[in-house]
């Protein structure tokens, strides 16, 4: 589970090889193979706890789960930090017990019994599997019991002696060393992480004013160029916010505030950055009042405030209240004219604020708003979510999803039992392991299981062939393997691109090396190790194709429908700042997931059998296009609630008319990203206003209302700024209309 996904990736080029990545094998492997300082750090850390658990297993001949333990090492993420890293490990301690537990049930119930067994097994593993999907942990539930009960079926006294081994040798040797070696080897503490990345932000907010001010002659010290936040920053902010609980418990009772003052921060990073973007040339080179100027000072010296407040933990809402001062801002806009700046204003005093309560006596105040609501539900009805026929049907392709893998892994147990041929068992986890979200995704994993097998099997030959003869002791064992434990702890430190083919070549490597002691003479172990890999992705080729496929660009196209409705109820006003954290932040969650998880899947496509079928290559693009617009279109939807709530204007104070012009053109919105999603799905859309239209009239009667022909030129700007971002949201919106129907009507 590897997060260095985005870490160093190549975009990819059309018209090459599709196997990787758009890209040429020596391109890909330059880009994959590439050494960077984290990296390094990840390696050494995949190193240490790969060369710990071969020397443990071999020096005490524990029994033949080394390998296993290797794996179940190599398989999770290599830069943790020390929250992540202490959450995952007590975790998945946790799940291995239950699943130990299930296996020494089931071999003692019906242990005697094959087919009692083999159906039991199939239960437990497709609710295994489909557990795993519902909560997207890979908590290796279904992996564990099937090496546990299925390697060896006909042997369950045995088997329940080899279940019992591995709580300490997965469990101890390998979810111990793992963790302690990730809270040893440079451990990164999250609260300091998330500190860091909140400062980058506000660095990058300092530097849009600083570029204002320089652009009016005023030129106050400046700070190195910070980096633009990448895309899911916020979601990083989330995770490392949960990470920094797990080992500060005091913040638990702060976990409101924090979430409040992230998002804060956020929002005032993509409204700075946006009207950095949109200020053209001629308006950047006219110089501003002294009004305006005073306006931007303050801003910029509240915003510096602000971040040596967040790095240094201390209470700088004093200082910030008071460069934040109203009089300085009325000079400029008066009370009655809504500004961007005074968005920016009213943001950072909001932030001012949070931080003031962070520094505050912490109360155990409702924390996690969205579980006591779930607790709340499950009350009201008297019985747990899962009981109920409505829970079964929304996640039907949950269900689906754990029975076919459950299925693959007991055809494949039953294909290795009737041939008599136990050295190709590797055939069952094949099944497990190849579980992925779609059929392109399988594919591509496949074909990393395999290249790696092949490549650990020809460094099983070469340590067996030249190196093992001259070898009679511990140490001579130890230094021979390193090297080979490097180089998988190496290519496993990548992303996910290439990170499994580093796993397989240790756990191919060391399934040869770990079983006995002694010199190794099975030479058909690799062999028969990858021909059990192959059986394996025959079984559920076969099945992908036969039992609920999961096309990825039909998932792409499912996701990219939920992140349109989603961002369709962007457009309801709010109506005060509170209920951003309550109803917006749910569906901007939502909306980046589905659109993340489309763009994984349009890049899985390209491994799918008729990738290269013109229609099929028309709807990636499309596909493409309407992510990158949806993503767009999500931030200018967020910019602008926040100007409603923040920019000084008071809904209730206009007209009627005016309002119900307001009303009308949020209603058109939200009525074209419906239609969008609606022709997505092959479905009819719904008679719509013109978007474009709605917006000239709302447009019309806010300058007759706030007669901005008479405006000075600043705030006559400021109206021309606010008319640009709703013109922005109807043009990307119109796009994704055209897109949509142009490229994927059915």
């Amino acid at each position: 589970m590897s997060n260095a996904g985005d870490r160093h990736a190549t975009p990819p080029h059309p018209g090459r090889g599709k196997s990787w990545f758009g890209t040429s094998l020596t391109q890909f492997l330059k880009a994959e193979l590439k050494d960077f300082p984290e990296r390094r750090v990840a390696a050494l850390r995949l190193f240490v706890v790969a060369f710990t658990i071969a020397i443990v297993s071999q020096a005490l001949h524990v029994p033949p789960l080394g390998a296993i333990a290797l794996l179940v090492c190599l398989s999770y993420d290599a830069y943790a930090n020390a929250g992540q890293s202490l959450v995952f490990g007590v975790r998945q301690l946790g799940y291995l017990m239950v699943t130990t537990l299930l296996s020494v049930l089931t071999l003692m119930l019906a242990g005697n019994e094959p087919w009692l067994l083999f159906c039991l097994s199939f239960i437990i593993m497709a609710m295994a599997l489909f557990h795993a999907r519902l909560i997207a942990w890979p908590t290796g539930i279904a992996l564990w019991y099937s090496i546990a009960i299925l390697y060896s079926p006909s042997t369950p006294d045995a088997d329940i002696y080899l279940a019992l081994w591995n709580i300490p040798i997965i469990g101890v040797l390998a979810l111990g060393s793992w963790t302690v070696v990730h809270l040893a080897i440079k451990p990164q503490d999250p609260l300091k992480l998330l500190k860091s990345h909140i400062s980058a932000q506000l660095a990058t907010v300092e530097h849009i004013f600083n570029i204002r001010l320089a652009d009016s002659g005023v030129h106050p010290p400046e700070p190195e160029t910070p980096k633009y936040q990448s895309a899911g920053g916020f979601g990083k902010s989330l995770s490392l916010l949960a990470n920094a609980e797990a080992i500060h418990p005091a913040l638990h009772a702060r976990h409101d505030t924090y979430l409040a003052l992230l998002l804060e921060i956020d929002g005032l990073s993509q409204f700075a950055g946006w009207l950095d973007q949109v200020l053209a040339a001629e308006y950047r080179a006219q110089p501003m009042t002294r009004e305006k100027l005073n306006v931007y000072l303050a801003l910029l010296n509240a915003c510096v405030e602000l971040r040596l407040g967040v790095m240094a933990s201390r209470d700088v809402s004093a200082q910030i209240n008071s460069l934040l001062a109203d009089e300085v801002l009325f000079g400029y806009s008066g009370q009655t004219n809504p500004t961007l700046l005074t968005a920016l204003w009213r943001a950072l005093q909001r932030i001012a604020g949070l931080m003031h309560d962070l520094h505050q006596p912490a109360t155990l105040s409702g924390r996690h708003g969205a579980e006591e609501k779930i607790l709340a539900d499950q009350a009201e009805n008297g019985l747990p979510a899962w009981l109920g026929y409505a829970f079964w049907a929304t996640h039907a392709d949950s269900l689906q999803f754990g029975i076919k893998f459950s299925l693959g892994a007991m055809l494949c147990a039953l294909i290795v039992e009737s041939l008599g041929w136990p050295a190709i068992n590797t055939a069952i986890p094949t099944c497990l392991v190849a579980a992925q979200t779609s059929l392109g995704a399988d594919y591509r994993l496949s074909l990393l299981r395999v290249s790696g097998a092949a490549l650990g099997g020809l460094c099983a030959y070469f340590y067996v062939l030249v190196l093992q003869s001259q070898l009679d002791t511990i140490v001579g064992f130890a230094l021979a393997t390193a090297p080979f434990w490097a180089i998988a702890a190496w290519i496993t430190a990548g992303s996910e691109r290439i990170a499994y083919l580093g796993r397989q070549l240790g756990f191919s490597f060391a399934l040869f090396i770990l079983h006995d002691f002694g010199e190794v003479t099975d030479l058909y172990l690799p062999r028969d190790r990858v021909i059990g890999i192959l059986l394996g992705l025959i079984v559920m080729g076969v099945l992908d194709y036969a039992l609920w496929p999961r096309r990825s660009i039909v998932l792409a196209r499912h996701h990219c429908v939920s992140a349109l409705r989603s961002l369709s109820r962007f457009t309801i006003r709010l109506p005060d700042p509170g209920h951003l954290l309550k109803y917006t932040l749910p569906l901007r969650l939502s909306t980046e997931k589905d659109l993340a998880a489309a763009q994984d899947l349009i890049a899985h496509a390209l491994l799918e059998p008729d990738a290269r079928l013109p229609d099929k290559a028309h709807q990636r693009t499309t596909l493409r296009m309407i992510v990158k617009d949806a993503s767009h279109l999500s931030g200018l939807l967020q910019i602008r609630k926040r100007y409603r709530l923040l920019s000084g204007q008071r809904f209730s104070d206009f007209p009627e008319e005016l309002q119900q012009h307001s009303r009308a053109f949020d209603a058109s919105l939200a009525t074209a990203l419906e239609n969008a999603a609606r022709v997505l799905q092959g479905e009819i859309p719904e008679i719509g206003g013109n978007i474009a239209e709605s917006r000239e009239r709302l447009h019309q009667s806010y300058a007759e209302h706030h007669r901005i022909t008479r405006l000075p030129a600043d705030l006559a700007m400021e109206w021309t700024l606010r008319f640009m971002l709703d013109k922005q949201i109807v043009e990307l919106i119109e796009r994704i209309e055209t897109t949509a129907s142009d490229g994927l009507a059915v």
